[in-house]
């Protein structure tokens, strides 16, 4: 089966890796979909949003000149625009992940303590 650049086919999950995943769309023909190229929101663990051996409907996005195809989960889907579509998060987006991500940091070391402190006192 050829593939095309700006097509979209079916194919197989048949490896995970954390930067993506490996998508079969014939015996002979596997792609790469980057972990950023899979949901539109930030996936950080791509096992929370596929599984080998899953059915998934891709872009071709490009095929590079050494023969690497490069896929698209989230550009396959039919209300996909290319331009307008594309979220653009606000300044206050960005500062408030920022900010969570730093308590959710401090509140893993915070616990740590509190159980360490626990532990020493028994």
């Amino acid at each position: 089966m050829p593939v095309q650049p700006g097509s979209i086919v079916s194919g197989k999950v048949v490896r995970l890796h954390d930067f993506g995943a490996f998508v079969e769309l014939s015996p002979d023909v596997t792609g790469l979909v980057h972990i950023s190229e899979v949901h539109r929101d930030f996936v950080e663990n791509i096992h929370a949003y596929l599984t080998e051996g899953q059915e998934v409907q891709v872009k071709v996005l490009q095929i590079k000149d050494d023969g690497r195809i490069d896929l698209s989960i989230k550009r396959a889907e039919e209300d996909w625009e290319e331009e307008g579509q594309r979220r653009t998060s606000s300044r206050v987006d960005k500062d408030f992940n920022q900010r969570l991500r730093k308590f959710m940091h401090q509140s893993d070391m915070i616990q740590g303590e509190v159980r360490r402190r626990k532990r020493s006192h028994q």
